[in-house]
Order: structure tokens, then C-alpha cells, then sequence
């Protein structure tokens, strides 16, 4: 049976594959420092035979064509029969040991040549084990010389179990060390997904609507999520709220054009024109509700709009509509400005602000876009500033233009339903729009707001 990965527990896999890495990392310290353990008192045994060498190599000479082997040695060891430490010299025709060797059975002693050094450890011989270090040097007189090999054995002891004894203290406080930073490990593990717990509760209670939206108290590595998390909960009840809203603008708005159709149908002469009069307003209605509809709203993941793509398309259609006028043009956009929402809402907004410049231009359009950067937001927002050089909107009808739910069937004058699209796509991304008289034209200026 496979182990489904969606069933497979981020704690337990962390925490296994943690634990295993840290229980190889501490296997591979405690070998590691055994080793060197043994190899640094190997190497200190070493340098103590070989100092007994040294010392013995003063007193080894040739006399009269005699080799005269040393009568002081240098510990009282060799002294010691069966010590445990035991000197030997071989010589091509002669042979010599120390007193502590009186007796003793020792490997046999093999010759090595000039200069060699050779040591042993351990030597197995008879079930004991030994360190042997062979020298072999040239002993020279005046007349002569001799290769003689010196030859320092010593019994391990308690070598090997001073070795296992520190092997066993290594073990142990490795053993504890490593029970010790997996109960921490654990602990820490505990403490680190407490969040995501959370989490999860705060989701269970979203979807039983026990809560809006989720809480501020989280860690900072969770605050984008949690933050990207909220605004898309709080831009789906929006559009949600504005798909109820436009249905009951619908039909509020078909109520008179229906009532007025239903009244002419019920008399014996009815009159077809105000029939089709009501039809037709019934058409424009459902347009502008549908067309209302139709606006995205902000949305937390999308793939950002080139502004000055869009912005260029728009200009050089109405240049083309409005070619009598000769237009002049003036835009002054931010490097990189992108828009994160919806290409169509963006061209809403866009199209029905210049269409409304261009209709009531004299002779110049001035745009401005730049870049809105918020602190904690990776996105960045946009400033749209367009103005005209026509007879602008007086002060008293601002506000007018601004109200929001302005249905189809309300005609502001000179500017029609096109704003009140602008107004919901505007609010649907949770900016903000102002009507001004721009100050180098005196005409109608809009200042949009639209925040990352």
C-alpha cells in the first residue's frame, strides 16, 4: 500500500529527518574523536620509545673493534625483570637485552635497515598485545662500523582498556547529549508549528463563520500569508456584495419600465411606441447592470497590466475618433507602472475617463500616472491624475458624480453612465476618486487613488 504524500505529517517528516541527520552527525563526532583519541596516545607511546632509543644510542660504541653495549639505561624499567618494558639491540654477531627481558618470552627480533624506523602497535604475540618501535642505526669507530638494529617493547597494559573506558564515557554523554537536543528539537518543533495550528483553527472557524477574517497574531514569517489571506477573503465578499447590489439595482430599475408596460398592455388600445420607448430603456438598463457586473475588483492574485501599453492603445483610438480637433496629448507616466487587477477594468477606467476628456476638450489632455508604494506591500498601487483644458464640472455637481449606486436610468449631465462605471471600479479595488479643476488647464481634473 503507497504512502499517499498528501497523508505524510510536516512535523514528523522535519522532526525524522532532523533527528536522523543530527543522531549521523554526533555518530560521526564520537568516531571521530575516538579516533583521535587513540591516535594522539598511540603517538605519545611512540615518542616515549623513541626517546628511549635516543637515550640508549650514547652509550652504544665500538672499542678495541668490540661493540660495548650501554650499562645505563634510561628508566629503571628496563632494570625491572618483566616490567613490561624491555630493550633489545642485535648486532651482526652479537646480541643484547636489558634486564627487565631476563626470562621473558618476546617476538621474534627483526633487523631493520639504517635509518629505518618501524613501529608497531599493536603487536599480537601469545594473546598479549605489545608496541615495538625498531631502530636501526650505524655504530662507527675509527677503524670500523656496525649496522646494529635497537629494538623497545612494551606491554599494552591497560592500554586498550583506558581506550574503551573513554570510548564508554564518549558514548555515554553522546547518548545524553543526543537525548537531550532531541527532546529540544521536539519541543522547539512544537513551539514552531504552534502557529500553523492556529491557522488551521482560524480556517475551520472561517468556514463555519464563527470569523471574518484571520487574526493579527501571528509570526512574522506567516504575516504575509495571513495578510494575502485576508484581502482575498475581503475582496471576494466584496465582489459578492456588488454582484447582490447590481441585482437589486436591476430590478429596481426594470420595476417603472414594467409597471408602465404592463399598464399600457392592459388597455384596449395600446400604444406601441411606449412600448418600445420602455423596451428600449429596459435594453440600456440591463447593459449598464450587466456591464456594471462586469467589474473584477481587486484581486489579491493576479498578474500585473502594463499601464503605458494599454494607455497608448486607448489615446491613439480616440485621436483617430476625435482627428477633427487635433488633440494634443500630454503623458507623463511612472517607469514600470503596472496595474494588478483586471486588463478589462483597467480599460474601463481608463477608456471612459479620456472619452470623457476628449468629448470635452478644447484642444489639450494632460495624464499622469505614478507608482503608490505602501510599506509591507510587495505590490505597488497607482496615482491617475487626468485632466482636460474644456469648461470643467461645476463644484455643486462633484459630489453628485461621486455617489456611488448610480443606476442607468440617472443621466448626470454631459458625462452619462461612464463615470458611474469608473466610481465601481474605483471602488471595487478600494481606491478613491476626486473631481478638482486641474491647475494649469482650469478644466475637469479626476484623481484616482488605487492602493496595492
Amino acid at each position: 500500500m503507497g504512502f499517499s504524500p498528501k497523508n505524510r505529517s510536516l512535523t514528523k517528516v522535519v522532526l525524522l529527518v532532523s533527528n536522523t541527520v543530527l543522531l549521523l552527525a554526533l555518530a560521526v563526532v564520537g568516531l571521530v574523536m575516538a579516533q583521535a583519541f587513540k591516535e594522539k596516545t598511540l603517538h605519545i607511546v611512540k615518542e616515549r620509545l623513541e626517546s628511549y632509543v635516543e637515550a640508549l644510542l650514547p652509550d652504544l660504541e665500538i672499542i678495541e673493534g668490540q661493540l660495548v653495549f650501554p650499562e645505563q639505561l634510561p628508566t629503571p624499567r628496563l632494570n625491572q625483570p618483566g616490567s613490561g618494558m624491555y630493550a633489545e639491540i642485535i648486532a651482526v654477531n652479537e646480541y643484547w637485552h636489558s634486564p627487565s627481558a631476563i626470562g621473558q618470552n618476546l617476538p621474534k627480533a627483526v633487523r631493520v635497515s639504517t635509518n629505518q624506523r618501524l613501529f608497531e602497535s599493536p603487536l599480537e604475540y601469545q594473546g598479549e598485545r605489545l608496541f615495538r618501535l625498531s631502530q636501526g642505526v650505524e655504530i662507527e669507530s675509527e677503524q670500523t662500523s656496525e649496522l646494529v638494529t635497537i629494538i623497545l617493547t612494551e606491554h599494552a597494559g591497560n592500554f586498550y582498556e583506558e581506550l574503551w573506558e573513554f570510548e564508554e564515557t564518549l558514548l555515554s554523554w553522546l547518548l545524553g547529549i543526543s537525548l537531550f537536543l532531541l527532546v529540544m528539537q521536539w519541543l522547539t518543533m512544537v513551539w514552531a508549528t504552534k502557529p500553523l495550528k492556529k491557522l488551521t483553527q482560524d480556517l475551520a472557524l472561517l468556514e463555519k463563520g464563527d470569523s471574518l477574517i484571520f487574526s493579527e497574531n501571528y509570526p512574522t514569517e506567516l504575516m504575509g500569508l495571513t495578510s494575502s489571506l485576508n484581502r482575498l477573503i475581503a475582496n471576494e465578499r466584496n465582489h459578492l456584495e456588488r454582484q447582490r447590489k447590481t441585482l437589486g439595482d436591476l430590478a429596481h430599475s426594470l420595476k417603472t419600465p414594467l409597471a408602465v408596460i404592463q399598464s399600457e398592455l392592459g388597455t384596449d388600445e395600446s400604444d406601441k411606441d411606449v412600448i418600445q420607448q420602455q423596451l428600449n430603456h429596459m435594453n440600456e438598463i440591463v447593459a449598464y447592470q450587466l456591464k456594471k457586473a462586469a467589474v473584477a475588483g481587486h484581486r489579491t492574485f493576479t498578474q500585473g497590466v502594463p499601464v503605458i501599453d494599454l494607455l497608448d492603445k486607448i489615446i491613439q483610438t480616440l485621436q483617430k475618433i476625435h482627428k477633427n480637433k487635433n488633440i494634443s496629448v500630454d503623458t507623463q507616466i511612472a517607469p514600470g507602472a503596472i496595474f494588478y487587477g483586471e486588463k478589462g477594468d483597467l480599460l474601463e477606467l481608463l477608456g471612459n475617463l479620456l472619452e470623457n476628456a476628449f468629448k470635452w476638450c478644447d484642444q489639450h489632455v494632460k495624464v499622469t500616472i505614478k507608482t503608490l508604494f505602501v510599506e509591507g506591500r510587495q505590490r505597488t498601487g497607482l496615482k491617475i491624475n487626468i485632466a482636460d483644458d474644456g469648461p470643467g464640472i461645476p463644484e455643486n455637481k462633484r459630489l453628485v458624480l461621486l455617489q456611488r449606486g448610480v443606476r442607468g436610468d440617472e443621466k448626470v449631465l454631459g458625462h452619462g453612465i461612464g463615470l458611474s462605471i469608473v466610481s465601481d471600479i474605483v471602488d471595487s479595488y478600494q481606491g478613491q476618486m476626486a473631481i478638482s479643476e486641474d491647475e494649469q488647464f482650469k478644466g475637469a481634473c479626476f484623481k484616482i487613488t488605487l492602493p496595492p
